[in-house]
């Protein structure tokens, strides 16, 4: 089997810092007559492994665990994006083909070096379901495969609760990604991580499931929506435990990954209903992990809310254009989670025109503060800005090498 990629050991702080060596992009080569699909995931996993040795300035999970420990890095390993191209009307498009678990697996091992196109991080991580909507599929939702797996179509929320807890091993994608797990337990080596899907929140989850009812319905149906908020935690809770058995020592060690809360649709809701109809389902979250990480998805009352009442050990800040509920300052998430060992992940949009100076003061607080990771986009790029973000990616890891691990 593969062997585990090397960590290059880090010079002395009094050494000069490095500059991150100049990226060398190497195409894979995808086409490989009379190759059986495991073989093809062996040669992919060799070019995974390449990589991940090659770019230690990369790797996001080197990143993780040094926040983790709540030690500087060598690496910023920060990701720097741009906003969507400017397309015309088009029709929907066609149904993916149906994938057996080998070519879901190798999609997924041979996707794990495309970022470094764009010079942002890598991790040996392999993922799981089918986005946002992979909880709510197991209660009768269907997902858009033509739309990247959406969420479509709403229920009502006696029938919902009148066919209970949906089965934790059988329900909606769970075959589907058990094959996966299995499928990937098999045919890459240990040091791949099977990371859990993304499980999102009893709220969140009750909003895909019952629609924009959700938002009414604690005060007009407090005990259904108390009901079906069980349910949904109860429903959570289960398969999060199948996924950890199945995973077994590969399951990650990331919160973020592990422990996440996402509370998007709490940004629509005020703090007081948060407090009295969601938290409760929440703490039954933290309390089964002893820990959360949360998503606030940019809003300032939930930062606060989740920080003030939950064991929170990751959570979310930066500016955000055009959030509903406003975002909350990079410096004010700092100032507020004070001395204690939170992880804070910062993902900003960056001002036209000011992009560098912008980022090298979110840089600069890792000086202080080490438990910082970063996930920038400029919504005035396009692709066709691709070379000028690669360039003002390498400035900034070389500002990191200079003025921060220096």
């Amino acid at each position: 089997m593969n062997p585990r990629p090397s960590v290059k050991p880090k010079p002395h702080p009094s050494q000069p810092a490095p500059h991150p060596p100049t990226l060398i992009i190497r195409p894979f080569a995808a086409t490989f007559v009379n190759k059986t699909p495991p073989q093809l995931i062996a040669d992919a996993v060799e070019e995974a492994a390449a990589a991940l040795d090659r770019h230690p300035e990369r790797r996001r999970d080197l990143a993780e665990q040094a926040v983790m420990r709540g030690a500087l890095r060598q690496y910023p390993a920060f990701y720097l994006g741009h906003g969507p191209d400017d397309e015309a009307p088009c029709a929907t498009p066609p149904t993916p083909p149906k994938q057996s678990p080998e070519e879901r697996l190798l999609n997924s091992v041979r996707g794990i070096t495309g970022p470094l196109e764009m010079l942002n991080p890598i991790s040996p991580r392999l993922g799981l379901g089918r986005g946002t909507g992979t909880l709510p599929a197991s209660f009768g939702i269907r997902l858009a495969a033509e739309l990247g797996h959406t969420p479509t179509g709403e229920r009502l929320i006696d029938d919902v609760l009148a066919e209970g807890m949906p089965d934790p091993e059988t329900s909606g994608v769970i075959p589907e990604m058990r094959e996966d797990i299995e499928a990937a337990l098999a045919l890459t080596p240990d040091w791949f991580e099977i990371a859990p899907p993304d499980m999102q929140g009893p709220f969140n989850i009750a909003h895909m499931v019952l629609g924009t009812e959700v938002f009414v319905l604690p005060l007009l149906e407090p005990d259904k929506f108390r009901d079906f908020m069980t349910l949904a935690t109860d429903f959570y809770l289960a398969l999060a435990a199948n996924l950890r058995r199945w995973i077994g020592p590969r399951y990650p060690t990331f919160p973020a990954c592990t422990c996440r809360i996402a509370e998007c649709s709490l940004n629509m809701v005020s703090a007081e209903l948060y407090r009295e109809h969601v938290l409760p389902h929440d703490r039954r979250i933290a309390e089964a992990f002893g820990q959360v990480a949360i998503h606030p998805c940019s809003g300032p009352h939930v930062f606060r809310a989740t920080l003030e009442n939950l064991p929170v050990v990751y959570t979310e800040a930066g500016y955000i254009a055009k959030a509903y509920a406003g975002s909350i300052r990079v410096e004010e998430a700092v100032a507020e989670i004070g001395e204690r060992p939170i992880i804070l992940g910062i993902g900003q949009e960056l001002p036209e025109g000011n992009e560098e100076e912008f980022f090298r003061r979110d840089l600069d607080l890792a000086r202080a503060n080490p438990r910082l990771l970063y996930g920038h986009t400029g919504m005035h790029w396009r692709k066709r800005d691709a070379e000028k973000i690669r360039r003002l990616h390498l400035r900034l890891d070389e500002y990191w090498a200079r003025h921060v691990w220096a």
